[in-house]
């Protein structure tokens, strides 16, 4: 007997060759094929076609080879415009000027009126702080770069650099206020004048002749700020980089944390919610707009279509069980076996009957833009085939009862543009119609289209489509009407403080000085002449008169002569019982002898 022993070589692995076989590749029977199109001049004699385009968009051109205006997106000017900067000169030169395009209605405006409407035409210049944003995020890029210096620099975190740290501190400074106003009311000795301002006295230096006397605050007065919440939401706090993303606010270490100051806010808890009344949520007091146009899309079910919803296209529902499967999104349904059309989010189905509902709105979708004048907004609607038919559609623009009398200039001017040709949604698939809103006159638009499907659906109701547009101006002159508006009243109130001075100036006036009374003015010939008008002036005999004056009357009456003669006979006759006196009459230098 032989013991039994493994073959050779069984237990060693087996031996691997690898071997190169080289193969070559078959030849490509069909070599690559280049299409080139070669332009070659037509003979003379051969008939000249116009240009036609008769598909579904696009610029067309009427018989004389013009553009047509309805045929394209925007205005003519604009049109040309991107023409010529495409090198597209032939194009250019079929496009009609303005003057070419007017209407019988325009044909007779004005001068004024034209050049209101080329203005309007004209598209606006660039705004001048059209690049404020730019400047602000390449500040901001510098701020991050800059923090991420400072962070590497000392080993520190970005929302621990001291530039991060305002926002806590002044949160923290806000709740130190508002606990030292709330003390008083729980305790005696803070805030010793709280309440009894009226009697502090102000701090004098010196004494009260040659002294300066301080005058007091508005806090010693009593007159406190009201507490003011200064700070930042999240996101901006985020973009200059005082928290990183995903990073919760940091404070002071030790602040929130400790249980003297939670002591406190619970004892002046009810003193606080008195004094702090409003508590504005800081990280919700932010406006994030865009300086792209607005637009907006809704629908809504009218209550025929909730009804119809409801019953169903054989009658009212009948309760039956729940689909397990509803919970669960990626279940695809099956198609209806029915014309359905999902517009605008909304289902439209047929209901059994064409004429039922005729009339009525079945689904009212609203598109509403927002844009500059001269700018324009776009936006889609959307509608979906989940039926299982084809559905053909077109659209009609219903017309708007107009409360007011529109201006002729905007009667025949578009603003909205779409495209309005007939179409067809297969099963299952979906399309997207673009609306796009631009208007070079500033104003509120508005157009109502109707979406007629075939098969008609909801019972011949309208699916109703809105549009309404509105274009903004803004307003460049404003600032300058501002201060042309102050320097009127300006010169308004100088005008009026002027003319009541006037009038109070006139009024009041210095008396006249006194003058002299007039007998002081009046001569010893003239006052004998009065009073003698037969005799004439003779001084030396008027001297003599006086004397003898004198002498009658004697030397007690003081009273001296009015130059009256008449008078002066009297006075003597009852004096003296004879009296010669020499007179010379009015026509003769002789002297005469009167006798009394």
């Amino acid at each position: 007997l032989r013991e039994s022993s493994p073959p050779q070589g069984h237990g060693a692995p087996p031996v691997m060759t690898r071997v190169l076989v080289r193969r070559s590749r078959p030849v490509l029977d069909e070599r690559r094929r280049v299409k080139v199109t070669v332009a070659r001049p037509i003979p003379p004699d051969a008939p000249v076609q116009l240009l036609d385009y008769t598909g579904p968009g696009g610029p067309r051109f009427d018989a004389q080879g013009m553009v047509l205006p309805h045929s394209i997106l925007g205005s003519l000017v604009d049109f040309k415009r991107q023409a010529e900067a495409r090198g597209d000169t032939e194009l250019a030169k079929r496009v009609p000027s303005a003057s070419a395009m007017r209407g019988p209605e325009e044909a007779m405006w004005s001068d004024s009126q034209r050049a209101e409407a080329t203005l309007a035409d004209s598209p606006s210049p660039a705004e001048p702080q059209s690049h404020a944003l730019r400047h602000w995020e390449r500040h901001m890029a510098e701020r991050r770069r800059q923090q991420d210096f400072l962070s590497r620099l000392l080993q520190k975190p970005v929302p621990e650099l001291v530039m991060n740290q305002a926002g806590g501190f002044r949160a923290m400074q806000e709740q130190r206020e508002l606990i030292s106003r709330g003390l008083p009311a729980l305790q005696d000795g803070q805030g010793l004048r709280v309440g009894s301002e009226f009697w502090s006295l102000p701090l004098r230096l010196g004494d009260e002749l040659s002294g300066i006397t301080a005058t007091l605050s508005q806090r010693e007065r009593g007159n406190l700020e009201p507490i003011a919440h200064i700070g930042q939401p999240r996101s901006l706090r985020l973009e200059t980089g005082n928290i990183l993303p995903g990073e919760v606010d940091r404070r002071p270490r030790g602040w929130d944390q400790s249980l003297y100051l939670q002591q406190r806010r619970q004892e002046l808890r009810a003193v606080l919610q008195e004094l702090d009344f409003s508590q504005p949520e800081i990280d919700g007091l932010e406006v994030i707009g865009s300086g792209e146009p607005f637009t907006c899309v809704s629908a809504e079910c009218c209550p025929l279509q909730e009804q119809v919803t409801q019953e169903g296209p054989q009658g009212p529902e009948e309760p039956e069980t729940q689909d397990p499967l509803a919970d669960y999104p990626d279940v695809m349904m099956e198609a209806l076996l029915l014309p359905s059309l999902q517009f605008c989010g909304q289902p439209a189905r047929w209901i059994g009957s064409c004429s039922s509902h005729k009339g009525e709105v079945g689904v009212a979708a609203r598109l509403t833009f927002e844009a500059m004048a001269g700018d324009q907004a776009s936006s889609h609607l959307e509608l979906s085939n989940d039926g299982s038919t084809a559905i053909y559609y077109s659209w009609q623009r219903l017309p708007i009862p107009h409360s007011f009398r529109p201006n002729p200039r905007d009667v025949h001017k578009q603003n909205f543009y779409f495209n309005s040709s007939p179409g067809v949604i297969l099963p299952g698939d979906t399309q997207q119609i673009l609306f796009t809103f631009k208007s070079q006159r500033p104003g509120v638009f508005s157009e109502v289209w109707a979406l007629n499907p075939h098969p008609l659906l909801l019972g011949g109701a309208v699916l109703q489509v809105t549009l309404r547009g509105v274009a903004l101006h803004q307003d460049k002159t404003a600032d300058a009407r501002e201060a042309l508006q102050r320097e009127l009243q300006r010169r308004e109130a100088e005008t009026v403080v002027e003319q009541i001075l006037r009038e109070v100036l006139q009024g009041v006036r210095t008396p006249e000085r006194p003058g002299s009374p007039p007998e002081l003015y009046v001569t010893e010939e003239q006052s004998f002449c009065q009073q003698n008008p037969q005799l004439q002036y003779d001084h030396m005999v008027v001297q003599s008169l006086n004397r003898l004056w004198e002498e009658c009357v004697g030397s007690e009456v003081t009273e001296p002569w009015d130059l009256s003669i008449p008078h002066f006979r009297e006075v003597s006759l009852s004096s003296v019982s004879h009296t010669t006196v020499t007179l010379v009459k009015p026509g003769g230098h002789s002297p005469c002898l009167m006798c009394f």
